[in-house]
């Protein structure tokens, strides 16, 4: 018997022998003594009888034991009702069927955590899982017996061909690298001019000319701007005059680039490293903003931005879904780019149409694959990077570098169809191209070669190209690739037997007087050459003249400027410098050009006006409204979430991990209120006092802490890869309209259903260790709007961090809002004591209010006998605000998507 305090304890009555060892065991260990044994304290107020119901102290009298204690007859204290028992009232003990009842129960509560709920959960997400497995097969099955039946229809083959025909059929004939006679082209009824550029003088006979010229063609005379829609018989003819591009240091990046891209024909755009020639295609497309030059299509002076549904523009990078086939990635760029008069069988015959030409049909069922898993070839992703803008049915195409890191054999097969596509559909094409081989660089029809500092040297059809540099005295090796000879060239790197100390800014001007003697003077013959060697002439006396004055500079005395006029020239061109800024660029960012940020809001605001009646915001071509986009986003976020089964067991796996770690915190998890004030102020040290009054066990705070820590851990991590993984895939279709409101709304409804699988595993894995005492519904619901919330912040932090820093991004986001405002560090009843953008903090904090939420939802089962008002006092929490909580972790979510929305 242990003494303490001049008082015995000693095992309660009413439990089994063994248990009572167990006790008496621990009251002689006093270190191993726990709240919950069953334990009491005979009454000492000898010869008097103590009812049971009641305990009688030392002091005297008898007072009746509230509920949650344990009270037999003859005790001076009372005791906490038995682990594994229930006390009705304070003189019945009962032992729990399961013995899971944690102390001072009313009732009976081990059956509401009992493993067979848990159980019986888990066997319906098995079965849920199975049927969406059953689900998933059928829906591949139908799409392929669909895609098969398109294929037929369209090659009249009963399946794709193998990869031995498709190599077979696309295999190089000898005759066709003949020539354009070959490919039944004919250069005469094409009217191509020597040079593509074009000199005018004047407004109104600048548009009369390229009408003349347009009129020569057979291209529509009208512009594109009509009402009527868009049809691809409309060519586009695209003259550019005097592009350039300065910015705002002075630096010119562009300087009068004049030109032509014709319809039917392909152009290759050279040059060497910094020459800019994805500026140049840029700035004709519009994507970028230029500094001076006009753009005429068709004859009339317009801006390609406008017709960017014409458009298509393939980026160096193969920028699509790692995780879709080659036929999902098609489809997805056909359903949403297409006029919506296409129907769907119109839309798979023209995916079958290009698979079919690109070559790529014996891998239209494979995904594209990335690092980490196998998929296509590097050349099958360059076809189906051309292929997401070809299936669009443009009437432009620019492809920026695609021949960059295919083998020769494979960059020939890229150019040889792309060429024999811009034939057959009348595209207007211009590729971005750097060292060619010889064989694929035949391809093109067109040369454009651009030099330093982005003046053209040489613009027309390829085959001319080395007779004109031939006439300015280089001389090409026949082993030599023309491709690599006129880069050279460009670059200065090669030498010129009739310009004297030949340097690459001579081809400038020479370039210039050869334009105005084939445009403007239209000589022919010997008159040309004269004109030509006159040119060279010229060109070595400005060589010799500029020689000669820099021996003289070299030979004189050089006069270093002094200190004060080196200081004045820097402030002087400082403050040219700085009135330029708070002026002209102030004014661009803000209101000059499609770029500026009002431009820009209008442009958004207008969006949103008309985003589901596309058709009063393209006249150009009326596209599928924000409906039919919404659903073709989410049926692509549905099979990239659920697709692939393993991919998503995988990771269901945190989740699981969250409920199996989280419920061995829980575990023996109870509430045990404080010692009736009686025993407490007669027994307790005066420095125990305040500790007296607490309750003597309360751990649901910190499990619930660490609950929802994790749940955030894992809900950022499966969320982040929603956007995260994908960013440049949607800036791809963003720059060819695709509009980010569907795009979100379909990832963030297509994330539900994991949020809803995600909340049910954590939970019922929870409960494994975690006996329930209030409601469960609600802890499920809690658990699925944090997952919802956690998801939105996953969103959130990978639109605004790189990708690689996410996950320790996701760590340091949840410890900040947890630690600092998530009302167990700091109190919510200690609020009112902070700065007050501190308390914005906290109403912020999901952490804040889903603690809360989990906390009153069990306490709320004491509240019926127990005096809980001081514990949610201590902190700060209301027991009725359960519908807040959730409330405010909505309201959290959503701020979350629309901050997603704004920064995407």
């Amino acid at each position: 018997v242990f003494r303490a305090h001049e008082y015995i304890i000693e095992p309660c009555p009413g439990i089994t022998e063994s248990e009572a060892s167990d006790v008496q065991s621990n009251i002689n260990n006093p270190q191993d003594f726990k709240a919950g044994d069953c334990a009491c304290v005979p009454s000492t107020q000898y010869g008097i009888s103590c009812p049971p119901g009641y305990f009688c102290p030392a002091s005297g009298g008898q007072i009746e034991c509230t509920g949650g204690f344990y009270c037999p007859a003859n005790v001076s204290q009372p005791a906490f009702c038995c682990k594994g028992y229930y006390c009705p009232d304070a003189a019945t003990m009962k032992k729990c069927d399961n013995e899971n009842c944690p102390p001072m129960m009313r009732e009976d509560v081990s059956n509401q955590s009992s493993a067979a709920t848990a159980f019986s959960v888990l066997v319906v997400i098995i079965f849920l899982l199975l049927v969406v497995t059953c689900i998933q097969y059928r829906y591949k099955k139908f799409h392929q017996q669909r895609r098969e039946k398109t294929v037929k229809e369209y090659s009249n083959e009963a399946e794709m061909m193998s990869r031995d025909e498709h190599d077979y059929m696309h295999s190089v004939k000898p005759d066709e690298k003949k020539g354009d006679k070959a490919l039944g082209i004919n250069r005469v009824e094409l009217k191509v001019p020597v040079a593509a550029e074009q000199e005018f003088k004047g407004e109104d006979k600048e548009e009369v000319k390229v009408k003349e010229e347009v009129k020569e063609e057979g291209v529509a005379e009208t512009g594109l701007s009509g009402k009527t829609a868009f049809q691809k018989s409309d060519a586009f003819d695209i003259l550019y005059k005097d592009i350039s591009l300065t910015l705002n240091n002075g630096r010119k990046i562009m300087q009068g680039a004049s030109g032509r891209f014709r319809a039917g024909r392909t152009c290759a755009v050279m040059g060497p490293s910094g020459a800019g020639k994805t500026t140049l295609v840029t700035l004709v497309m519009g994507k970028s903003k230029r500094t001076g030059g006009k753009v005429f299509i068709n004859g009339k002076e317009e801006e390609m931005y406008r017709y960017r549904d014409e458009i298509g523009f393939v980026p160096q990078e193969d920028i699509m879904l790692c995780s879709a086939t080659v036929t999902d990635v098609l489809n997805f760029s056909a359903r949403r780019r297409l006029p919506n008069t296409y129907t769907l069988k119109q839309i798979d015959r023209m995916v079958a149409k290009y698979t079919h030409k690109l070559g790529i049909g014996h891998v239209a069922t494979t995904p594209i694959g990335d690092a980490r898993k196998r998929g296509i070839s590097g050349g099958q992703r360059k076809r189906v990077n051309v292929g997401m803008e070809l299936v669009a049915n443009p009437s432009v195409l620019f492809l920026d570098e695609p021949t960059t890191g295919l083998d020769a054999s494979t960059a020939y097969d890229l150019c040889h169809t792309l060429r024999n596509l811009c034939h057959e559909e009348q595209l207007t094409s211009a590729a971005v191209i750097h060292s060619p081989s010889q064989s694929a660089f035949e391809e093109f029809d067109d040369l454009c070669l651009l030099g330093r500092g982005g003046q053209l040297i040489y613009l027309g059809p390829r085959e001319d190209a080395l007779p004109y540099f031939e006439l300015l005295g280089f001389q090409k090796s026949p082993e030599k690739n023309p491709a690599d000879f006129f880069l050279e060239v460009a670059m200065g790197r090669t030498e010129s037997k009739k310009l004297i100390n030949f340097h690459w800014s001579d081809l400038y001007p020479l370039w210039e007087e050869h334009r105005r003697a084939t445009e403007t003077d239209q000589l022919e013959g010997e008159e040309y050459v004269r004109r030509m060697e006159q040119a060279i002439k010229n060109t070595n006396d400005k060589t010799l003249k500029r020689q000669e004055s820099l021996r003289e500079s070299q030979s004189g005395e050089e006069q270093e400027p002094g200190a004060c006029s080196k200081f004045c020239s820097k402030l002087g061109d400082f403050f040219k410098r700085f009135s330029y800024v708070i002026t002209v660029d102030l004014y661009r960012y803000w209101f000059s050009g499609d770029n500026s940020v009002c431009i820009e809001l209008f442009a958004w605001l207008k969006s949103i006006v008309c985003y589901f009646n596309p058709r009063y915001s393209n006249p150009i071509r009326t596209l599928p409204n924000g409906f039919y986009i919404f659903w073709l986003c989410l049926n692509r976020a549905c099979k990239q979430t659920y697709g692939n089964l393993g991919d998503f067991l995988g990771e269901m796996a945190l989740p699981t991990a969250v409920g199996l770690l989280s419920s061995a915190t829980a575990n023996g998890l109870a509430f045990v209120g404080r010692i009736e004030p009686e025993v407490c102020n007669t027994l307790s040290p005066a420095q125990q006092i305040g500790s007296c009054e607490q309750p003597v066990a309360d751990g649901y705070q910190s499990v619930g802490m660490f609950l929802l820590i994790a749940t955030s851990f894992a809900g950022i991590t499966m969320g982040s890869s929603t956007f995260g993984g994908e960013r440049t895939v949607f800036y791809r279709h963003a720059s060819t309209g695709l509009d980010a409101i569907p795009y979100i709304a379909a990832k963030v409804i297509a994330d539900i259903p994991k949020a809803i699988i995600a909340a049910v595993l954590t939970t019922v894995l929870f409960f494994v260790q975690f006996y329930p005492v209030g409601n469960v519904g609600n802890i499920y619901g809690l658990m699925m709007v944090f997952y919802l919330s956690s998801f939105a912040q996953g969103y959130f932090l990978s639109i605004i961090v790189s990708y690689d820093y996410i996950p320790l991004s996701g760590v340091v986001w949840t410890l900040f809002w947890a630690i600092a405002f998530g009302g167990t560090t700091t109190r919510v009843s200690q609020r009112d004591t902070m700065p007050p953008f501190l308390q914005w903090f906290f109403s912020m904090s999901v952490f804040r209010w889903g603690i809360e939420a989990f906390y009153i939802n069990e306490i709320n089962f004491y509240a019926d006998y127990l005096d809980v008002d001081d514990r949610l006092e201590y902190y700060g929490y209301v027991l009725s605000n359960f519908p807040t909580d959730i409330g405010a972790i909505m309201l959290i979510n959503l701020f979350y998507i629309v901050s997603d929305l704004l920064f995407l």
